[in-house]
Order: structure tokens, then C-alpha cells, then sequence
């Protein structure tokens, strides 16, 4: 609002600044600051370019970011804690006491702050840059603008809803608002028609990152929720788009015998799991254990059922062989056998068919006007509707929505070159 541009201007006069770039980029950390209350807010300090116009509308530069935010450490609006790229830590800034008077007392106010949308849909290199991820701007599809339009109905039917996470005792720990949701998709080599936006594609919203305990604190316009996982939802996507149906038989689809030994499920997961990206299955097999080995050991305070999980799976090693569980999911699923094990850019087509069916799931709920929290493949909504939602989940079928012709699933078009 005016009166808002008008404070933030003049602020950043007494912080000495004199850029426009400068004042621009005063203005978005006021506003993420203030919607974010007295809470640390992520922040990059990269000396990096900061995307084209569908991820930088504003067109702000890092250079800009970096100077606010240290105009507004030495005056004492905010204080900083630096990130480490080696420990993956991303910079932080919160509010001091100086900031928060500063707001109340020049009447700053939710209503006063709008968001701007770049874009719904995003889309990155395969390839990191230097270790970084890099977003590239895209020429618009048929299939990206029907999808766009879907998004953004779904994300005004989030604004508009009031999202809350509650302490246990349940007070207001934070309100989730003026938030984006986007589709993130991986570009790879072209394998096809259509196949622009064809890799990837998960949701993410500013939830996805709390705990599962936490998530159950989370309320819908103040209805309590409940979250509900797809039944083995990558291993069923691969059913429902190559068969046209889920797995059809009702033990778990997870379950296997090697050697006289029951698998335990978060093993026999894992292996169906890294199976979709992997080149093969002795791959496989080292994919799994590296994954156990940095939950268990590699990150800072590991869950206690990560480290039991990573101890499990050492001792079952020791009776059966990696490479004969990965052969065990093969036998066990022989109709989508031929489909794993191709590679990174088969795998992360696969993950497409997963998330295109979470979508289909939430576009239904939004045409009811039912707000719906995806967290990759499960969904919280308001308790009331857990029996609809139940009902949906599992059956809701796959659409080839990009038009992809059959050659676009065929493996032997794929490799990782």
C-alpha cells in the first residue's frame, strides 16, 4: 500500500541507502519480516543472479539483498546468523525489538502487504552450477498455462483459508500466509513431445519442511486436521499409469521373503524407491546404504528411528544379499519390473507420475472449494472430509494431461548421457 512504500522509503533514507535496487530490496525483507512476526526467516546471501522475471518480478539483485540486510544489522532492526554452505545452513534474520516497535508504531498491517507471483511453475537445471541449483526461464506450453491456471486456483483458495500451527497447548505458534505454492520440474534433455514439464513436478509448500508430530498441530480455518498417505504411492503410480489401476491384490505391496527372511518394509521400500533412478540393481544397493548411512550418521542430531533403521538394516545384510532384496521387488511386481532401474531421467519421470496424481487429487478437492496441504504424497485437510478423501487418495487415476505419445514412456529412449 502507499502509505507502507512511503515508510519503508524512508527508512531506508535514514539507513543511508540511495539506490532504487536498494529500497527494492528494503521493501521485500520489511514485508517478510512482518509477516513472519518474531520468527527467523531464511535468507540468501548468494552472489548469485536471483532468476529472470517469472522468479525475480522485482528484478532485485543479490547485491541489493546483501547490503539491506547488513543496513539493517548495524541499526539494529535485525539480527543475523550466517549460514555455512558446507553444513548446508542457510542464512537467517529475525526481528529485534527496535524492528517490531518500528511496525506497531508506524501501523504496518497484513492487508497493507500483497504478494506478488512470478510464476506457478518452476523450473531448474538437472545439474547443479557450481553446487547450486539454477532456475531457468521457459517459453510457455499449452499444457504450462492450463496448469498454471490450475495452481493458481488452488493457491487462492489457500490464501483464503487460514492455516495455523498450534503449540501443544494450543496456543498460535504461526500462521502460514502470503505464501506462493509453484510446481517445481527438472529440465533433461528433450526424450519426446510435450516433455517440457515432464520431470518432477513436486508441490511444496512452507509446511512440508515441519515434523510429522508437528503437522498433526496444524489447523484449517480452525478446524483440527488429519494427514492421509497414498498406499505406497511411488510404487502405485508406476501401476496406475503403466496398468491403468493400482497394485490390484491385497497384501502390501512392499511385503517380501528373501531367503527364508520377511524383509522389514522400510527396507523393501527403500530398495523399490531408489530402484526408479538407479541404473541397476548393485546401484541400487549402494544407494540404499548411503542413504542409511547419512540419516544415521552423516546428519546433525539423526532421529533415534533413523539410527534404528540404518543398525536394522546392517544386521539383515549380514543374511541376505542387497542385491537379492532389489531382485525380490522385481519378482514380486513383473508387470512394472522392466521400468526400473533406467536411469536418473527415467526416475525422475516416474516421480512426475506420482505428483501428476497428488495433483489430480488436489484439483478435485479445490473444485469442491476444500483446502487441501499436500506433503509429496500424502494430504492434510480438515478432519471432516478424511472419508472423502480416503475414498480419493488411492483410485484417482492418472491422466496424460502433456499429451505424451507412447514413445514418450518407451525405456529404451532414455539413458543418462
Amino acid at each position: 500500500m502507499p502509505h507502507l512504500e512511503e515508510l519503508s522509503s524512508q527508512l531506508g533514507k535514514d539507513l543511508g541507502m540511495r539506490q532504487k535496487s536498494q529500497f527494492k530490496a528494503l521493501k521485500l525483507l520489511l514485508c517478510n519480516l512482518f509477516i513472519q512476526g518474531q520468527r527467523k526467516v531464511m535468507v540468501s546471501r548468494k552472489k548469485q543472479p536471483l532468476g529472470g522475471k517469472r522468479y525475480n518480478p522485482l528484478g532485485i539483485g543479490y547485491s541489493s539483498i546483501i547490503s539491506s540486510l547488513d543496513a539493517l544489522e548495524s541499526n539494529g532492526y535485525i539480527v543475523q546468523e550466517l549460514g555455512d554452505f558446507d553444513e548446508n545452513k542457510r542464512t537467517t534474520m529475525m526481528p529485534t525489538d527496535k524492528l517490531l516497535q518500528w511496525f506497531e508504531n508506524t501501523e504496518w498491517s497484513d492487508e497493507g502487504i500483497d504478494k506478488r507471483v512470478g510464476t506457478y511453475i518452476t523450473l531448474r537445471k538437472a545439474k547443479k552450477d557450481n553446487g547450486k541449483q539454477s532456475y531457468i526461464d521457459y517459453e510457455d506450453t499449452d499444457y504450462s498455462k492450463w496448469l498454471s491456471e490450475e495452481i493458481k486456483q488452488y493457491d487462492q483458495l489457500l490464501s483464503n483459508s487460514r492455516i495455523v500451527l498450534l503449540n501443544d497447548d494450543g496456543t498460535e505458534d504461526r500462521e502460514f500466509k502470503k505464501f506462493t505454492i509453484q510446481r517445481k520440474f527438472i529440465r533433461h534433455k528433450h526424450q519426446g513431445e510435450n516433455t517440457e514439464f515432464a520431470y518432477g513436478g513436486r508441490m511444496p509448500g512452507p509446511w512440508v519442511n515441519l515434523s510429522s508430530e508437528l503437522r498433526k498441530n496444524i489447523t484449517i480455518d480452525g478446524q483440527p486436521t488429519i494427514e492421509l498417505d497414498r498406499d505406497a504411492s511411488h510404487l502405485n503410480a508406476m501401476y496406475q499409469v503403466i496398468t491403468g489401476a493400482p497394485y490390484p491384490y491385497d497384501d502390501d505391496p512392499y511385503y517380501i521373503i528373501v531367503d527364508g527372511y520377511p524383509v522389514p518394509r522400510h527396507i523393501a521400500k527403500n530398495f523399490s524407491t531408489f530402484m526408479q533412478g538407479s541404473n541397476s540393481v548393485l546401484g541400487t544397493a549402494h544407494s540404499v546404504i548411503n542413504h542409511y548411512k547419512y540419516e544415521a550418521l552423516k546428519v546433525k542430531n539423526p532421529k533415534a528411528k533413523d539410527i534404528k533403521k540404518h543398525e536394522e538394516y546392517i544386521e539383515f545384510k549380514k543374511k541376505v544379499k542387497s542385491t537379492d532384496i532389489a531382485k525380490a521387488i522385481l519378482s514380486k511386481h513383473p508387470k512394472i519390473a522392466k521400468y526400473y532401474n533406467n536411469g536418473k531421467i527415467y526416475g525422475d519421470f516416474i516421480s512426475c507420475w506420482e505428483s501428476d496424481i497428488v495433483f489430480e487429487v488436489v484439483m478435485e478437492l479445490t473444485k469442491r472449494e476444500i483446502p487441501c496441504l499436500t506433503i509429496y504424497d500424502s494430504f492434510i485437510v480438515p478432519i471432516q472430509y478424511k472419508e472423502l478423501v480416503d475414498n480419493m487418495k488411492d483410485v484417482t487415476p492418472y491422466i496424460n494431461r502433456r499429451v505424451l505419445s507412447e514413445e514418450v514412456f518407451n525405456i529404451d529412449n532414455y539413458n543418462d548421457n
